[in-house]
């Protein structure tokens, strides 16, 4: 009896062995993990999306209004406080996705900004447990759902994620040693928000200690720049861009705007304000500059695990003593920190604190609630403040810890060799 039933071509059995023989390597549970994290932090950040806040209806709403009636002709106006990078990205919605309503619109850049977060963090964990996949997912994964960050572009509409990518870009290329990298993610950061200079004191002490090129500070201003010149182009004049940044710094008069800055302690008056706001800003450079000093002057070498930590303390340091402060202003703070217990296991409350803190800080704006009130709040991250800086003086000047921390030492940064003159080579 005569077999009829179709065969397969020769040539195709191979083939379908190398895909089998492929699939086999693919490591499918933890790939089904990643999966199911990344759809749950998406259908929680779904479920919140309706909600309107103030800022929503004051701010976002209108100037979402104005891209999408005015087009690319909007940027050559005032229409808006913010730097123009954010209102380019509510340009490209309104632009290509002209369906999404308006409220998941001005959602949309801190959304994806979330992921670009934990992904940031994923790599900076990586560096450390390179053979190991669950301590960098984990650490993603705690950035996804940690209740600050879910908060802040889900439920809020705010875009603290957006400049926080760009530090957490500047952080991971800083601990690889890519120094035209981590200032251009330093330059994207900074265009976003001003907030990002709070990195400035660390950064310039890597220059000092010539771990961080010097020439690669010029992508920073080109950055700045190119973020201003399609608003240019439109019309608005260069000097009112230029400005943006110190019109920003003269809005509203209150010495803590539900920050728990070293100020909630102060009665919330315009007197206290007028006393304090002028020593208030020389607390907050003098902070910065004593960061500066700690990583300047340290006798150890500096590691990727000390950087994380410098870093973690001018994102918490500087705002702390600095007034006028958003409760938002911690969010770098709030998503470093993750990484940072993960090369700190010993202080993983520090995480817990933080973020913590920065939770019950939004209520009183989101909800016209004071779950927790603010004085305490400050001196519960007060307290963190002295533990991370405690252990950061131990890290960098103590000679029990001057050997290994668990990662190589940052390698100082190239320096070109003078070229050979004849009368050299002679």
């Amino acid at each position: 009896m005569t077999d009829n039933r179709p065969r397969l071509p020769r040539s195709v059995k191979p083939a379908l062995r190398s895909l089998a023989a492929a699939a086999s390597r693919i490591p499918w549970l933890p790939l089904g993990v990643v999966v199911v994290g990344l759809a749950l932090a998406v259908a929680l950040r779904s479920s919140l999306l309706d909600f309107k806040s103030d800022d929503y209806y004051a701010s976002l709403k209108p100037w979402y209004n104005t891209i999408r009636s005015q087009g690319f002709a909007a940027f050559g106006t005032d229409f808006s406080t913010y730097n123009p990078p954010y209102l380019y990205l509510l340009y490209l919605i309104a632009r290509f996705l002209p369906d999404v309503s308006i409220v998941v619109a001005v959602k949309l850049p801190g959304l994806v900004s979330d992921f670009v977060c934990a992904f940031f963090v994923y790599l900076i964990v990586r560096l450390r447990f390179e053979k190991h996949r669950a301590p960098p997912f984990s650490a993603a994964m705690l950035v996804l759902f940690a209740p600050s960050v879910v908060l802040n572009a889900a439920f809020w509409g705010q875009a603290d994620s957006v400049f926080t990518a760009g530090i957490l870009g500047c952080t991971y290329f800083l601990m690889k040693r890519r120094s035209v990298l981590a200032m251009m993610f330093f330059g994207v950061g900074l265009a976003f928000k001003l907030q990002a200079i709070f990195l400035a004191p660390i950064i310039l002490a890597l220059c000092l200690r010539r771990l961080l090129s010097w020439r690669s500070l010029v992508a920073v201003p080109v950055i700045l720049f190119l973020a201003i010149v399609p608003s240019w182009i439109a019309g608005r004049s260069l000097a009112d861009l230029l400005n943006i940044y110190l019109y920003q710094a003269s809005q509203f008069e209150f010495i803590t705007m539900n920050a728990a800055s070293a100020y909630a302690w102060l009665p919330s008056t315009k007197q206290v304000f007028n006393l304090f706001y002028v020593p208030g800003v020389i607390m907050g450079a003098a902070a910065g500059y004593a960061l500066f000093i700690l990583a300047y002057k340290a006798p150890v070498e500096m590691s990727g695990s000390r950087l994380l930590e410098l870093l973690l303390a001018a994102t918490l340091v500087i705002p702390f003593f600095l007034p006028k402060m958003h409760e938002r202003y911690f969010y770098p703070a709030d998503v470093i920190s993750i990484a940072f217990a993960f090369y700190y296991p010993e202080l993983f409350i520090l995480p817990i604190l933080v973020g913590g803190v920065s939770f019950f800080s939004y209520s009183p704006f989101l909800f016209q609630t004071e779950v927790v009130p603010l004085p305490i709040l400050t001196g519960v991250l007060l307290a963190a403040i002295g533990v991370l800086m405690y252990h950061a003086a131990g890290q960098l000047f103590s000679k029990a810890s001057a050997g290994d921390t668990g990662d190589p030492p940052l390698a100082p940064a190239e320096v070109p060799a003078p070229p050979v003159t004849q009368e050299a080579a002679s």
